[in-house]
């Protein structure tokens, strides 16, 4: 079981459905509406654990030269199991959304840009901004599902995010042999970017007259910005393959946290620890699981 679990990256999987009750949140749907973001929620889970799973099928040759000890060039998961869990991932995802009406058309853009990604994109420098449109696409599906997409600031967010994803996925592009900088620098670059609009989003979210969701929207960001650039630096000082895996890592776990800022200057301190809840099992499984 342990190497199917390390195929679809399960701490990860975790940080999928945070994107998307996020977005639910911010443009005004209820945390009490269980009907209204549990499909979502589970269509980004699905959805999530589907690419990675595909991701490893299309790289199989790829990944018996360069990380011949993962799951499916080690032999511990059988490439057709491999195969199974990734179709059939977006096959269940998309079902999923289709509960939610209009998220029915998002997950199917997000399922096209999975395979996109997986299938061609990745090997290009388009890989990257094809990613980063996977996490932005995840956050809509919620914006949509609460049928009130018409805060600007939530798409600001939104695209946001996906700069954000498109950063972590630039410098993960060192993470087997490390050396060269020139991916590091622009992945931090492009995070440094998305903070700010971030930020602006942030601002413009939260209610003037409610100074608390404000400091803590603004703290948040603050801290998941220290703690991402803190390990991108570490990593520019030293591009070892280790050193960039925890810089992708962090900004991975990090993205449950964006998330979390948008909840918590829109919405306040509720909706945002319950999106926050999120990142106990992402944080705890990445401590045995790998996540990149």
């Amino acid at each position: 079981m342990r190497p199917v679990l390390q195929l679809v990256r399960l701490p990860n999987v975790f940080t999928a459905p945070a994107d998307s009750l996020a977005g639910w949140l911010i443009v005004g749907g209820a945390l009490a509406d269980l009907r209204g973001w549990l499909p979502v929620g589970g269509a980004s889970m699905c959805l999530y654990a589907a690419g990675m799973a595909l991701n490893d099928w299309y790289d199989l040759e790829v990944d018996r030269a360069e990380r011949p000890d993962r799951p499916l060039p080690s032999g511990a998961v059988p490439v057709g199991l491999a195969a199974t869990i990734g179709w059939g991932g977006l096959v269940a995802g998309l079902a999923l959304a289709s509960l939610a009406g209009p998220a029915m058309i998002i997950a199917g853009m997000l399922a096209l840009a999975i395979v996109f990604y997986d299938a061609w994109a990745k090997k290009t420098w388009v890989g990257p901004w094809a990613m980063g449109a996977c996490r932005g696409l995840n956050l809509l599906m919620g914006i949509v599902a609460a049928r009130a997409p018409d805060r600007p600031a939530a798409w600001v967010g939104a695209f946001a995010f996906g700069l954000f994803v498109a950063g972590v996925t630039w410098i993960s592009r060192s993470e087997a042999f490390g050396g060269a900088t020139r991916n590091l620098r622009l992945g931090l670059w492009l995070q440094r970017v998305a903070v700010v609009l971030l930020g602006v989003a942030v601002l413009t979210l939260a209610d003037p007259l409610d100074r608390a969701a404000t400091f803590a929207g603004v703290f948040v960001l603050a801290a998941v910005a220290f703690k991402v650039f803190a390990a991108g630096a570490r990593a520019l000082r030293e591009p070892s393959p280790g050193m960039v895996q925890r810089a992708v890592k962090t900004g991975v776990l990090a993205l449950v946290w964006l998330d979390v800022a948008l909840v918590a200057a829109a919405c306040g301190p509720v909706p945002a620890l319950a999106v926050a809840a999120f990142w106990i099992p992402a944080y705890l499984l990445a401590r045995v699981l790998y996540a990149t």
